[in-house]
């Protein structure tokens, strides 16, 4: 089986930390012929870091020259649409940061591209590879949770704004601590309880702190960066334009719910939850502990899982090993996706409507976003 030339769209901190680590393991599938990114010394470091044949600062010129199969875009949200359009065009198939797109229609119109072409799109929703998800998703489908029918979630960082990108500035991220938290919460939650079809979303939305406090000590790894970054823009208080805080909820067709909150920065504690309710047990995430009855008792069950030894658990962003390596599989052996094109609209779809209940003080039914 021929290697895939693999390319990557900009060197920031996934891009070095998460997607070229994970090719790099999978040498005996593919190669990383380049790099790319506007900033001239982060495009060359990377290459010089990782032994990477080729760098650039024009994308189009990259994959005319190089003509990769698979291409990483780990550009701001508001690329994402545009290089990976690009990349389509020059015939590659695209593994893209999440979300993929702000809007349903954009995202709409990728897949659709994606499906003309006979090409693959993957949205890098790697949270459903932590090993209580994977858990989480095995009791539900051997039935020990019945129908899951409530779930809510937090995901709280007291002070974790991310001041090494342009996260904070809405023309480049579109949105703040939901585009970049809650989209993982979200749709690993939603996985877990079998993917039903979300009928509405309510949302709010706040940015108090981070535009007014200065010189509070933070850490760089609750930021969201657990193993640092090599470059960094200039972070100006002044210029945060997106969300710091954002909690709602989600109702179900199917008549569940999920509730939610998430941070980059509020007065509560930091934390790091999910529990789901099913018919027949519930149970509580991170810790993979089940809440059921024991013939006429309560009982409160907590399996011997061994997290520790899951794949690469060592590594800082383990799942975009797993995600890489099934986009690697699809593509060369036809392998399903574990994650589907139509989970990834809805995804985009409730971001959509998450804005728009924050914005105009309403429920939005769906409908009103897929059309």
């Amino acid at each position: 089986m021929e290697k895939l030339k693999v390319a990557v769209i900009s060197c920031g901190m996934i891009a070095n930390k998460a997607h070229i680590p994970s090719y790099k393991h999978y040498s005996d599938l593919c190669e990383v012929v380049a790099v790319c990114d506007l900033n001239k010394d982060a495009a060359e470091q990377t290459a010089k870091r990782w032994d990477i044949p080729h760098w650039y600062t024009d994308t189009e010129e990259m994959l005319a020259k190089e003509r990769p199969d698979l291409v990483s875009v780990c550009v701001p949200n508001g690329l994402h649409k545009q290089m990976t359009m690009l990349a389509f065009s020059y015939g590659c198939h695209v593994a893209c940061e999440k979300p993929i797109a702000l809007n349903y229609n954009d995202a709409r119109e990728m897949f659709d591209e994606a499906d003309r072409l006979g090409k693959t799109l993957l949205a890098c929703q790697v949270l459903r590879y932590n090993p209580e998800y994977m858990f989480a998703r095995e009791m539900y489908d051997t039935g020990v949770l019945g129908d899951v029918y409530y779930s809510e979630f937090s995901l709280i960082r007291r002070r974790g704004v991310p001041k090494w990108g342009a996260f904070h500035k809405k023309s480049a991220s579109g949105g703040g601590a939901l585009c970049d938290l809650g989209v993982h919460m979200i749709d690993a939650g939603i996985w877990v309880m079998g993917s039903p079809k979300v009928k509405s979303v309510s949302g709010m939305t706040s940015s108090y702190l981070a535009r007014n406090e200065k010189d509070i000590v933070m850490s760089l790894a609750e930021s969201g960066a657990p193993a640092g970054v090599f470059t960094r823009q200039v972070y100006k208080p002044e210029e945060f334009e997106v969300e710091e805080f954002a909690s709602g909820c989600l109702r179900f067709e199917n008549g569940g719910s999920m509730n939610f909150k998430t941070s980059w920065a509020v007065n509560l504690p930091p934390e790091y939850s999910m529990r789901l309710a099913g018919t027949k047990a519930g149970i509580l995430l991170p810790e993979m502990k089940l809440l059921g009855t024991m013939g006429r008792y309560q009982a409160d069950i907590e399996p011997r899982t061994f997290p520790a030894e899951a794949p690469f658990a060592s590594e800082p962003f383990p799942g975009h090993y797993q995600l890489l390596e099934n986009a690697m599989a699809h593509i060369q052996k036809g392998e399903d996706l574990l994650i589907k094109p139509e989970q990834t609209l809805q995804i985009t779809a409730i971001i959509e409507a998450f804005y728009k209940s924050a914005e105009e003080g309403r429920e939005v039914e769906l409908s009103e976003i897929i059309k």
